[in-house]
């Protein structure tokens, strides 16, 4: 293999890297249904971004959650009819549980703001 073979895979294996950093840092997860761990019940502790009460939706960024192998990132997430978003608004550090549904997507069953 040649020294500009060997230079062009290694570009290629940095933006790679750096590609698959940008799409797994960060973001808001909409199909956090693939991601790992076996538990169907979780808590957690975020700060809240966005809630939107019409769609039982939150946007907050969660601390890691090892039970469910998930690291601190940014997600979309449901909140159950359970939830009373009336409660909370954007820049709320809350404490929540989730629980998988059986369609294997999780939701905030309850929110509790953090003191």
């Amino acid at each position: 293999m040649s020294i500009k073979n060997i230079a062009v895979l290694i570009i290629g294996l940095l933006f790679q890297a750096a590609a698959y950093g940008a799409n797994h840092q960060g973001h808001a997860m909409h199909d956090h249904s693939m991601m790992g761990g076996d538990a169907n019940k979780a808590m957690g502790s975020g700060i809240l971004h966005q809630v939107d009460a019409d769609k039982k939706m939150v946007n907050l960024t969660h601390e890691p959650i090892p039970s469910l192998n998930w690291p601190e990132m940014t997600m979309d997430l449901p909140v159950t009819k359970r939830v009373d978003l009336s409660r909370f608004k954007a820049g709320d550090q809350v404490h929540f549980t989730l629980k998988k549904g059986r369609d294997n997507h999780f939701r905030i069953i309850s929110m509790e703001p953090r003191q």
